[in-house]
């Protein structure tokens, strides 16, 4: 079910920007620990094709995890739901946040379009 912004005329808008990004990340962080599950159970073989599968897995959630910090942000609502997002990521440790992460992710907030 995609994620869907109420607006102040109360109407549902379908999520562009920022909130498809967040909703792409959440999918990732739900197949790395479907995939992670999985891995820590395989025996053999089985276990050697899934740690492969998590580490492929773990780069496309860290470039998807990049680009929502990078996303540039158009009114004071998707700052918030970026900050709400990341904080909530490191408050629950979904996913390890690197420094370069958090420098693009405060750059996205100096950089508000007009």
């Amino acid at each position: 079910m995609p994620i869907q912004l109420v607006c102040s005329n109360r109407r549902m808008a379908a999520a562009e920007g920022v909130a498809k990004l967040i909703a792409e990340h959440r999918q990732s962080v739900a197949e790395l620990e479907s995939v992670g599950k999985r891995a820590m159970e395989a025996d053999g073989a089985d276990a050697i094709l899934l740690g492969q599968k998590l580490d492929a897995v773990m780069a496309e959630e860290a470039a998807v995890r990049r680009r929502a910090a990078i996303a540039p942000v158009a009114t004071i609502a998707e700052i918030k739901m970026k900050a709400a997002y990341f904080q909530q990521l490191t408050a629950h440790g979904w996913c390890e946040i690197d420094v370069d992460d958090l420098r693009a992710l405060l750059g996205s907030f100096t950089k508000l379009q007009s």
